[in-house]
């Protein structure tokens, strides 16, 4: 009798551990078929995207007014009839200030300008350790040597893959918010996107003229070249922006390099996300896609 019942509570146990397997198979073959079916409603939004962008493109009956068209684009595509429907996101390339390009003094006057100003020349030249691709460090920074001794992981000596790899830098490490303000996406600054302490990264530009910039993005006033907004700011705020200006220009365009296209679908039950991101490029009258990823 005991044998019995030893044998029908292993058998029982054996039953409920093949259910289980079948039941996580179930599940897991379900998830799969509605990460493809996301992945196509996904694709189906941002077919649409791309044809609201073309459609008002095409509406621009000057270069002018074809270029005002691609600084306000964030709020003329989302709120199309095109994408209705769709969980959609826009962001200019130059948003952000690209941490993979932005020079050592660019980094170190953004730092300053989210209140890191103390430390920001020690944390641009870790930053530039970090990226560039020998041992050497540079007089403020960190190399292969420092973050052995520290237990730490070794430094990449090439370019950020992500903005979350910053916390792995020293002097990063207790930084919040860095990824409202750096990005890995290339791109010249946009004067007609960024915040206040993106176009403070520029050399030249004083906290007074970016807040400028900025009223006049609020205002919808385009910002064709940098010398325009002399006249709005303080004389020795106009003389700094002189005085750099070959270099502010370089590093700035009135119109945004490039436009990102994010959508994010949800399906199932548990929801699965499928969210993916389109770099598109402005070619006259219409848009072109350059490249696609899907985002973690």
């Amino acid at each position: 009798m005991l044998t019995t019942l030893w044998v029908m509570s292993i058998a029982s146990v054996v039953a409920m551990a093949a259910a289980l397997v079948g039941r996580h198979a179930v599940f897991e073959g379900s998830a799969r078929v509605e990460l493809e079916r996301g992945r196509w409603i996904a694709l189906g939004c941002e077919r649409r995207a791309q044809a609201a962008i073309d459609a008002v493109l095409r509406d621009a009956r000057t270069f002018e007014e074809g270029a005002l068209v691609w600084r306000t684009l964030s709020r003329r595509i989302v709120a199309s009839p095109f994408v209705q429907g769709c969980d959609l996101s826009l962001e200019a390339a130059g948003t952000r200030l690209d941490v993979n390009a932005a020079s050592r003094e660019m980094i170190a006057n953004l730092l300053a300008a989210i209140g890191q100003s103390d430390r920001a020349a020690e944390m641009a030249d870790a930053l530039d350790d970090w990226r560039d691709a020998d041992d050497e460090a540079l007089p403020l920074g960190a190399e292969l040597d420092w973050y052995e001794s520290a237990g730490r992981e070794l430094p990449r000596n090439g370019p950020l893959a992500d903005v979350g790899e910053l916390r792995r830098i020293r002097g990063f490490e207790d930084v919040e918010g860095l990824d409202s303000v750096l990005a890995i996406e290339p791109g010249r600054v946009s004067l007609a996107t960024a915040p206040v302490p993106v176009l403070m990264a520029i050399p030249g530009i004083t906290r007074e003229t970016a807040e400028q910039i900025v009223a006049m993005q609020s205002a919808g006033i385009p910002l064709d070249d940098l010398l325009s907004v002399t006249g709005m700011i303080s004389r020795s705020a106009a003389s700094a922006l002189a005085e750099r200006y070959p270099d502010a220009v370089r590093a700035t365009t009135p119109d945004p390099d490039a436009w990102l296209i994010r959508i994010r679908v949800s399906r199932g039950l548990p929801a699965v996300s499928v969210r993916l991101e389109w770099r598109v490029i402005r070619t006259g009258s219409r848009c072109l896609v350059a490249r696609t990823r899907s985002i973690l």
